[in-house]
């Protein structure tokens, strides 16, 4: 199916997963509901007075470290880039993720369970097309010349993400590089599964802050120089597939794209940047 020529969708039925988020350790429910033609994606902030809505969009983007975050008015969702690739690798195009923590769940680091969950209560064809956004020559954002993230006009009839991650002191990670065309098909099985990953260094330095105290080597990839601790990949090249996970779900602050989008050594920060970048020259 190409992406350029397909009608919108939703989900069939709603379907619920819970977890605990990593930075707040507090548990959370979210519950992803069919949407209306056009709606986007939208968080719904159930243990809030009001319930406040937090559209998915550019302008709602709040930086934070290491996670996307979204905000309107004193509502705010973090750690939103695992859901939003999910629905987006699925082709979801209309969704209510009502959640009852600020924080998603970070599962078990990857994008899996939430497809998973998607896949369980199927989709439903929506009247209007998929409208696309797309590039008529090179955009880039960068933070130097070895970190940066461009948008180029399509080669394919559909978006294509590629990536090249860098770990030379990290002998565990090392140096990735990958590039997929965004289908549900492969997004199912090349890139959902590939999880959240961190140096061992890392993970001590959140620790001593507090934070992420009920997360396991079992709940993300954490890597010494001799690979990933208690744990074992599931692909040779897991890292830099998470990292087009986490792309992909930066993205979706923009809409739905057709175009080659590569990064290199890039972060949610930039990524975001980039879309907002594709919305002043459009």
């Amino acid at each position: 199916m190409s992406r350029s020529l397909r009608h919108q969708r939703t989900l069939a039925a709603p379907v619920s997963l819970e977890g605990v988020g990593y930075w707040s350790d507090a548990d959370v429910t979210l519950v992803f509901q069919p949407a209306e033609p056009n709606t986007g994606f939208v968080f719904v902030r159930e243990d809030l007075p009001g319930k406040p809505r937090i559209p998915v969009c550019c302008e709602n983007q709040v930086e934070m470290p290491l996670r996307t975050c979204l905000r309107t008015d004193s509502a705010q969702v973090e750690m939103t880039e695992h859901v939003l690739s999910a629905l987006a690798g699925m082709w979801v195009d209309n969704c209510e993720i009502h959640t009852t923590a600020a924080e998603m769940p970070g599962l078990d680091g990857s994008a899996l369970p939430i497809v998973n969950a998607l896949e369980s209560v199927g989709y439903e064809e929506q009247e209007p097309l998929v409208s696309l956004r797309t590039v008529s020559e090179c955009l880039r954002e960068s933070k130097s010349p070895e970190c940066w993230v461009e948008m180029a006009p399509a080669t394919a009839e559909v978006l294509t993400l590629g990536f090249e991650l860098c770990y030379t002191n990290e002998p565990g990670i090392g140096r990735q590089s990958a590039s997929f065309p965004i289908t549900p098909e492969v997004y199912q099985r090349e890139i959902a599964p590939a999880r959240t990953f961190t140096t061992l260094a890392e993970a001590q330095q959140i620790l001593a802050m507090g934070l992420a105290k009920r997360a396991t080597f079992q709940d993300l990839l954490v890597f010494d120089e001799r690979g990933p601790i208690e744990n074992v990949l599931r692909f040779p090249d897991e890292c830099v597939r998470h990292k087009i996970l986490d792309l992909l779900g930066d993205l979706t602050l923009g809409g739905a794209f057709l175009a080659d989008v590569r990064g290199h050594r890039s972060g949610h920060a930039l990524n975001v940047r980039l879309v907002r970048k594709l919305r002043e020259n459009h």
